[in-house]
């Protein structure tokens, strides 16, 4: 007995030691995005400011990468290749240490070769508290804080901007009240990142404006051989959708009303040149929980107005009989 309650023990204590939470040390850099500008042999000296979050100094070592965009969403994926833009990258020192609380700046330049070709070139620099060579080197997976600035340069010289829309819809063809979502897909074909920015102009059936939706606000960029999604919402009040119950959706369906067919028109600028690209789709709106209340409300004074005059009419063929007899 004492030899099973000292291995359920043991079992209970390494169960607990495995679900413990891992820690990290806590820092920030910013800004998370530099964009840039170069030509060949250009050396550019730029910097981060990097902020230690800990109540103990942290040494963070440093490092640069490529990496590309994966998905509609344009997510940066980190590759692990110190190729291009990463080489690039001169740090005046491997790490750094950085008192509790403190904000420092880090100083790095980049050193534009001759060879360079024209067009975007892209990189990430990492802050890490694990020095890059000890997950290269081993097969141990090291456990480590790890932030970055995405560094995005544009190289001078035969630079091709060109873009398209590969598709503009709502997510449904008919809706029951605000919002409408929209999506566009904007596919980049040519050699340096864009940021698509615009809006859609939204007109009803008889083509007066109803609306207006800005897309890409933040500012997202579409990177070289890449397809990226942009999602915009037309809605009057954002604080009334989501109902579930009938007179729920009926509140929403006021408070957000919109009835007919609708044009969207999306109108999208990109590029040093201001390059225009424009699509458009259509798409209904069918309150029908409005319709239904509405319509049982006119059912109602129907019945009154019907049921009112019959009794009316009643009313003066009964008089005019009593006033016919009389006369008589």
């Amino acid at each position: 007995m004492k030899i099973k309650k000292i291995i359920a023990l043991f079992t209970l204590l390494l169960f607990g030691w495995l679900l413990m939470p891992l820690t990290a040390d806590a820092i920030t850099i910013s800004p998370p995005i530099i964009e840039l500008e170069a030509a060949k042999g250009d050396i550019i000296q730029q910097s981060l400011k990097v902020r230690n979050e800990e109540n103990r100094a942290v040494t963070y070592y440093l490092s640069a990468e490529r990496f590309i965009a994966t998905g509609e969403t344009g997510a940066p994926e980190f590759i692990g290749e110190d190729v291009g833009l990463a080489t690039w990258i001169k740090f005046p020192y491997k790490s750094i240490s950085i008192p509790a609380g403190e904000t420092i700046e880090l100083p790095f330049a980049i050193e534009v070769p001759n060879y360079a070709s024209p067009g975007g070139h892209y990189a990430v620099v990492f802050l890490s508290t694990v020095p890059p060579e000890t997950t290269k080197e081993t097969s141990q997976v090291a456990i480590a804080a790890k932030i970055g600035s995405l560094i995005l340069v544009k190289i001078a010289g035969d630079i091709k901007e060109s873009a398209a829309i590969s598709e503009f819809k709502t997510v449904s063809d008919t809706y029951a009240s605000l919002p409408i979502d929209f999506y566009a897909r904007v596919e980049n074909n040519g050699n340096t990142h864009i940021k698509p920015r615009g809006t859609i102009l939204i007109k009803n059936m008889w083509g007066s404006v109803a609306g207006s939706v800005a897309v890409n606000e933040q500012g997202g960029n579409v990177l070289p051989d890449q397809i990226r999604k942009f999602e915009a919402s037309w809605v009057k009040n954002p604080n009334s959708v989501g109902a579930t119950t009938f007179w729920g959706k009926y509140r929403q369906q006021k408070e957000n009303y919109a009835f007919g067919r609708y044009k969207a028109d999306l109108t999208l600028n990109y590029g040093t040149a201001g390059k225009v690209l424009t699509a458009s789709t259509n798409f209904w709106v069918i309150p029908w929980h409005v319709i239904i209340v509405n319509l049982f409300i006119l059912i109602i004074i129907a019945g009154i107005l019907y049921f009112g005059i019959k009794k009316y009419n009643t009313w003066l063929i009964k008089n005019y009989s009593k006033i016919q007899k009389k006369k008589k």
